[in-house]
């Protein structure tokens, strides 16, 4: 079973997406991007071209912060590795696929919005 890994909300970064890839520059939104990693384990489906989680920490962990920083659908993103380094020794030797996660400013409004009142709700 894949586990999977994001970013905190300290770590998301301001950008805006195309969201509809069918009509290029018609429907562009801001929103905060994050980090997120897919670790895969033995009998996953995954790309054999994959980087181990070993080459992945070697190549992306920044010496001076310690963080892990990588370049995915445009801006930087960044990851506190702290968790992975927390998983069983035999998990450095599997696959790791980088990625990202973008929700938008609308959907994160809403979802701070206090749920509506029901009638008698007090």
């Amino acid at each position: 079973m894949c586990k999977y890994f994001s970013a905190g909300d300290e770590y998301a970064v301001e950008t805006t997406r195309d969201m509809d890839p069918e009509q290029r520059g018609t429907h562009v939104m801001s929103g905060r991007m994050k980090a997120h990693l897919t670790v895969y384990e033995p009998g996953d489906s995954c790309s054999p071209t994959l980087p181990t989680l070993r080459q992945f920490l070697a190549d992306y962990t920044d010496s001076k912060t310690g963080l892990l920083s990588y370049q995915i659908l445009g801006p930087k993103l960044t990851i506190d590795p702290a968790p992975l380094l927390a998983l069983p020794e035999e998990y450095l030797d599997y696959g790791v696929s980088p990625g990202a996660s973008f929700v938008t400013h609308e959907a994160l409004s809403g979802s701070r919005r206090p749920a509506p009142r029901t009638p008698g709700q007090a």
